[in-house]
This record gives C-alpha cells, sequence and structure tokens, in this order.
C-alpha cells in the first residue's frame, strides 16, 4: 500500500500495523531534548516538515511466512511513475520509505539481511523493463547502482538491531528508504558545495549516533561503489557485505 504522509487515516485493516510504525518514524525528525543533535540528514528533515514523505507498506503472509513482495514490486512501479527525473528538485522531492510489516520471529540482523537481499533479487526478477544499458550489471563497477523499472536507484537499509547506529534504526521493523539515485548528484554534486553538504551531513550523523559515520559511505558522482553503501554493519570493522544477487 502506497500512501502519502498525512494520509494515515486512510490505511486499511490489513495495514493498520503501519501507522503506530510511521508515527515512530515521524518522532525520529522531532528535536530532541539535551545535546544530542536532530535526525543527521537535512534534506530528510526538511522532507518530514513539509509533508513530502511517501510510506510503502508490505505486509507479511503468516500462513506462508514471507513477505507479499508484490506489494513492495508494484508500489515501487507507481512511485516511480509519478516521478520525472529530468525535473527532479531536491525542494519538492518525495523521499520513499518502505515498511516491512514488524515480525516478533524476525529481530537479527541476519533475518533482516536475508529479507533485505530476497526483496532486491524479488525486484530483479519482476522488473518490466530492461537494465538501463549505461548501468553495468557489476556491482564492483563504478557506474552500478540498484535499477528498477528504468530508473537508478539508492536503497538505504534501517532495521532495530542497530542500537549505535540510530540514524539506521526506524522502529520495530525493517526499512528502506529508496530515492532515485540522481537526488544526489542534486543535493551534493561532485564539487566543493556538493563535499561540504556531505561532510555536513557525516559530521551530523557522527553526533547522533553513538559510532561514527560509516567509512563505507560515499559518492556516485566520484566513483565509489553503492552496494556496500546499503545495508552497513552496527560497527566500523565488519566487513561489507557482499552482493549475491543475480542480474539477467
Amino acid at each position: 500500500m502506497l500512501i502519502n504522509q498525512g494520509e494515515l487515516a486512510d490505511l486499511t485493516e490489513r495495514f493498520l500495523w503501519g501507522r503506530a510504525v510511521i508515527l515512530y518514524i515521524l518522532t525520529k525528525f522531532e528535536d530532541e531534548a539535551g545535546s544530542r543533535a536532530g535526525f543527521p540528514c537535512f534534506f530528510a528533515q526538511n522532507a518530514v516538515r513539509r509533508g513530502r514523505l511517501r510510506f510503502l507498506l508490505v505486509p507479511y503472509d503468516l500462513e506462508n511466512a514471507r513477505y507479499e513482495l508484490d506489494h513492495l514490486a508494484c508500489g515501487l512501479r507507481s512511485y516511480i511513475e509519478e516521478i520525472d527525473i529530468d525535473t527532479l528538485d531536491i525542494s519538492h522531492h518525495r523521499p520513499l520509505l518502505v515498511l516491512f510489516e514488524p515480525v516478533p520471529s524476525l529481530t537479527t540482523r541476519n533475518n533482516f539481511k536475508q529479507i533485505f537481499i530476497e526483496a532486491m533479487q524479488y525486484l530483479l526478477d519482476h522488473d518490466q523493463r530492461p537494465w538501463p544499458s549505461h548501468v553495468s550489471k557489476d556491482p564492483a563497477h563504478h557506474t552500478w547502482t540498484m535499477c528498477f523499472h528504468g530508473c537508478e536507484l539508492f536503497v538505504n537499509v534501517s532495521h532495530p538491531a542497530h542500537v549505535l547506529r540510530r540514524s539506521r534504526n526506524m522502529g520495530a521493523g525493517l526499512a528502506f528508504v529508496i530515492n532515485p539515485r540522481k537526488i544526489f548528484d542534486i543535493a551534493a554534486p561532485a564539487n566543493r558545495r556538493g563535499r561540504a553538504v556531505m561532510a555536513k551531513i557525516r559530521r551530523n550523523i557522527d553526533v547522533y549516533d553513538d559510532v561514527s559515520h560509516s567509512p563505507l559511505l560515499g559518492s556516485y558522482l566520484l566513483g565509489e561503489a553503492q552496494w556496500p553503501q546499503y545495508m552497513i554493519d552496527d560497527n566500523n570493522e565488519d566487513e561489507p557485505l557482499q552482493c549475491p544477487l543475480r542480474f539477467y
């Protein structure tokens, strides 16, 4: 189910779990007492203040013990079809938060890693448009980024097993923050201004989280790998997740 930030009252019974999840996420952007700074990404802060977040709810099929990933694919197609890549504007952009229904038996990082990989593979397997010809299918290549429905994407994975990395914990369930990758070219271009923007956000992360920002964070325009940035550990010591996806 794909909804706008101000449409919580429209949730049907099948998706009522989403209300508590969304309300918790919105509290992440409220001012905190004490010396800790607010949420580190000021672009996200602005989107919340303007009511511009979109949410895609993915329910869990208890009988078959699996997430209904067709909701993910259909909702993401609809989101992408509303985007005009050529006229992206950071002030009017609408980030997408994909929220997976919290399940009491799925709480570990390995659980969330498996769901993340299954979800990405499901998108690849059910993509109705060809992979963009200018994007490599090798995740180690500098042009690679996740693509779906003809659109280059960036996927930020958040989950409750993050304890120290608070900026990647959106509450009780797994969450993907998905944006068209090119919005980052606009927000932080490969110039002096862009480098200053990235440096400020990373300083904010160092204050907000209980661990310094991940050394895996990088810039597509500078040729730095995207896949390792999607799902990062709660520390800065472990090796990055290797990409197991199959590209056709």
